[in-house]
Order: structure tokens, then C-alpha cells, then sequence
């Protein structure tokens, strides 16, 4: 998507660097801008540059560098026209219209819809309904607090081939939607039916605190350890961390990376907030 020139130069001209920059992290006043500890690596002295008459940043140290754009993509892991709309939103400007693209807006922001209901639905299997007590008993068996489960949305995704596919279609989604959002599967005879079965559900969250997909641990039986959704049009496995949410608060200048969510999960609870696992 080509975005016009005059529009871009409004971005940036209703986004300056040092207010965006200055939410991620500490700037102090340097001649007429600023430094600050690169948020790219890790540095004890501030090796980061803030230019505001320019409107960049450069760092000394990794060699990071760009506008406000830039530090966007980097900081929250955006592509350019995500970033833009990201920055868009912050300043309250309109996208311009661009039917095709926003076609695809659409198309993410119902899967996003779509995985926030079923992320509801299986939690609320876990904690409320008879169907999740053996959900309810791994979790026992984990040693998880309520806490914890509720801390990061934990879930159950009950012994049915069409629990949560009747679910959202009730919900008025429909079933290509569903497939999209790969929460459910189409044979090759063209029968829908649940992805994740007798699973504890994990939700993986973006830094943005969108639900963008999920991973299953499967209690007993046949099948892989772990299920984890495929790409969708709001999920890039290679481009996210499970608990990267969670760890991005914390004032550690470095990540604990673990080998699986329930081992994240078990290093957050004994109060290491700065742990993430790959997907």
C-alpha cells in the first residue's frame, strides 16, 4: 500500500520521536535532544541518541537506528504499514482509504474478534463448566494459582470435534472465518470441525494485548505434546514470544528464554516477570 507523502509527513509531524520514545523509555535532556539506554540492547550508559530537530534516533552502540516509524516496527514488532497505523491511531488520524487494504484491516480485526470470543470460551470451560474439570485437575497438578490462570487467560478446550465451532457460529461468525482463524479445521470432504481437543489452552498475546493465537497441551492420549495455531492474518509464529507481554514490563534488562509455556508460566509465578518461551 502506496500512503501519500502529505500524510506521512503529518504522522510524523503529530508523532514527535521523543514523545513516542519517551514511552518506552528514560530520555534525558543532551545540547538540544536527548539520550537514553538503547532499548535494543543491553547497555549499563546511554549509547542512544535522540535527534528532534531531525526527528531520529541513532545508537551508537547496535547501530540502531530510522524515525519514528522505525523505532515503532522495532519496538512492537510491526511491519511498516502496521506501524504507521499504529502511530495513526495514537495521534487519532484516519488511514487513507485504500479498498483492497482495507478489505485485509477488516479481515484481521475479525479474526482478532474471533480469537478474543474463543480465548472467553475456553476460559470460561476451564473455570466454570463441568466439562473443564479435567482441565482444572492438570492445573492442580501444576501447582497454577487462580492467579496465575486468570493472569494469563488459561483455558480448556473441551473432548468435542464442534464445541467451540458451534459456538462462534452462533456467535454469527461463519465458518470460513473460523478456518482462517485456524480454530477450526475443514476436511478434505469439506466437514468443519474443532483444531484443539482435550487440550489446556494457552493464549498467545501480542504486545498490543491482542489474543493473536493459541498453543494446546494435550492431557492424555494420542497426538503431539503441544498443537500451536499456523500463521493467520494476525499471527507470525517466527514473530513472536509466548509471554513477551508480560516480560516487556519488567525492569530487567534481559529475557529468561524457557523451553515451553508451562515453563513460562511456572518461572512468572516464582516471580520472574522477565521470561518468554519461542513458539
Amino acid at each position: 500500500m502506496a500512503l501519500p507523502e502529505n500524510f506521512i509527513l503529518d504522522l510524523k509531524q503529530n508523532n514527535p520521536i521523543d514523545s513516542v520514545m519517551g514511552g518506552y523509555v528514560t530520555l534525558k535532556r543532551s545540547g538540544r535532544g536527548y539520550v537514553c539506554l538503547c532499548p535494543f540492547h543491553s547497555e549499563k550508559s546511554p549509547s542512544c541518541s535522540v535527534n528532534t530537530t531531525g526527528q531520529y534516533f541513532h545508537c551508537f552502540g547496535c547501530g540502531a537506528g530510522g524515525d519514528v516509524i522505525t523505532f515503532i516496527m522495532k519496538m512492537e514488532n510491526l511491519s511498516y504499514i502496521e506501524a504507521v497505523k499504529f502511530l495513526a491511531d495514537r495521534s487519532g488520524m484516519q488511514m487513507p482509504d485504500n479498498g483492497e487494504s482495507n478489505d485485509f484491516a477488516r479481515l484481521k480485526a475479525r479474526v482478532l474478534e474471533i480469537n478474543r470470543t474463543a480465548a472467553h470460551y475456553f476460559f470460561d470451560t476451564l473455570t466454570k463448566s463441568p466439562l473443564g474439570e479435567k482441565g482444572r485437575r492438570y492445573c492442580a497438578e501444576r501447582q497454577l494459582t487462580r492467579d496465575t490462570i486468570i493472569k494469563y487467560g488459561l483455558g480448556y478446550a473441551p473432548d468435542d470435534w464442534h464445541g467451540l465451532h458451534y459456538f462462534l457460529r452462533d456467535k454469527g461468525y461463519t465458518d470460513d472465518e473460523l478456518v482462517i482463524s485456524n480454530l477450526c479445521t475443514k476436511s478434505s470432504k469439506g466437514a468443519v470441525f474443532d483444531s484443539f481437543r482435550d487440550r489446556v489452552m494457552f493464549p498467545i498475546i501480542d504486545l498490543r494485548g491482542n489474543v493473536v493465537a493459541f498453543g494446546g497441551r494435550i492431557i492424555d492420549g494420542s497426538g503431539p505434546k503441544y498443537l500451536n495455531s499456523s500463521d493467520t492474518p494476525v499471527f507470525k509464529k517466527s514473530r513472536n514470544l509466548f509471554s513477551l507481554n508480560f516480560a516487556k514490563k519488567s525492569t530487567e534488562r534481559k529475557l529468561i528464554l524457557a523451553e515451553g509455556y508451562m515453563d513460562v508460566i511456572a518461572i512468572n509465578q516464582g516471580g520472574f516477570e522477565n521470561v518468554v518461551a519461542t513458539l
